[in-house]
């Protein structure tokens, strides 16, 4: 829980993170910690990129009329260019003013979050004088958090469905939450939730299936595999589209994993403490050590089934693959060529 009263001493609040639950949590506390009601005079909501910088400083720079303060809300705050604002301004905010402003999660791929204005809006922020609340979640205690909430719920979990909920939810607390409260209603068995009670109800992110997917291949589970395609496609006409949005970028990043782990193997080295040789080799983004414990032991499972050379070997194809579905190299349609992408790494 955030120190709501002490962060309201503050003129200027904002609320960021990759977790959804937890920036819910901190602003519904900044909120009760006000007092103010829903219809209060003093308060007012914008979002973001209907409205400018401007408005939020006018508005929340005008003398409260029936309370000591007056609050402005601002939404969905990364829509709106951070070099609009100085920090000047927000530093010569009244004594009565209270703005917070929420970064809502605003989705996309990878590239488009690397390119997030969050960064510089914190430190707008805190150039202003305002303080920043950081909603994000540390992967070595998820697993802890879920089993904590679940134990509050009055569900708690089996060792194994904490980790395969977990796992299907890509390591998301706020997802993992959202499906433990399905579990909650669509569940009736008493006694603690099973791995089999995770599997029927609980909706796989799009990571698990590239994880089962890539799983199944160096399984030799073609048909697994093949099913597995067939999801993170959706549909054929929409193939190519999907390919470089998600599935791609997504099996590398599996990829890259498993090699990391290999290397580990190979060190005889615990992912989670590499020596200082392995982690030389690791790339900054994705790092094998950062991931959670679950994961990295799912990951050292699968590796060592491998050898550098087959992983060599699937990064090419995978190279190949980009190549054909941008007509550098000869192909059919786009399933077709994703298709032999899974059946080349299979028989690597």
């Amino acid at each position: 829980m955030i120190a709501a009263e002490k962060l309201l001493k503050n003129r200027v609040v904002m609320v960021a993170g990759d977790e959804d639950i937890l920036r819910r949590e901190a602003f519904t506390s900044l909120m009760e910690a006000t007092g103010v009601q829903a219809d209060d005079f003093d308060l007012e909501y914008f979002t973001a990129d209907a409205s400018k910088p401007g408005d939020w400083l006018a508005s929340v720079g005008t003398s409260p009329f029936l309370a000591e303060r007056r609050i402005v809300v601002v939404r969905h705050l990364l829509r709106s260019d951070p070099e609009k604002t100085k920090a000047t301004e927000l530093a010569g905010l009244p004594p009565s003013s209270l703005l917070i402003l929420v970064a809502d999660d605003e989705g996309g791929s990878d590239e488009k979050r690397a390119r997030s204005p969050r960064k510089a809006w914190e430190k707008l922020v805190t150039t202003g004088g305002g303080a920043v609340v950081s909603c994000d979640s540390n992967p070595k205690e998820i697993k802890d958090e879920v089993k904590r909430r679940a134990i509050q719920m009055g569900r708690p979990l089996t060792e194994k469905a904490l980790d395969i909920l977990l796992e299907m939810t890509g390591s998301s607390l706020s997802r993992a939450l959202d499906e433990l409260n399905k579990i909650n209603l669509f569940v009736t068995s008493q006694g603690n939730v099973t791995e089999a009670d995770v599997r029927r109800v609980a909706v796989p992110s799009r990571e698990w299936n590239v994880f089962r997917l890539v799983d199944s291949v160096f399984n030799d589970n073609v048909g697994e595999a093949l099913s597995q395609l067939r999801i993170l496609v959706g549909s054929a006409n929409k193939a190519e589209d999907a390919a470089f949005s998600r599935i791609l970028p997504m099996v590398s990043r599996q990829l890259r994993f498993l090699w990391q782990a290999r290397l580990c193997i190979d060190a005889k080295c615990a992912p989670g403490n590499p020596t200082d040789a392995v982690r030389a080799m690791f790339p900054s983004k994705p790092d094998i050590s950062a991931e959670p414990p679950y994961r990295q032991s799912a990951l050292m499972k699968t590796a060592q089934r491998l050898t550098l050379t087959r992983l060599e070997r699937c990064f090419a194809i995978l190279s190949d693959t980009d190549a054909r579905l941008k007509g550098i190299l000869d192909a059919y349609t786009s399933i077709e060529t994703l298709e032999r992408m899974v059946l080349d790494m299979t028989a690597a």
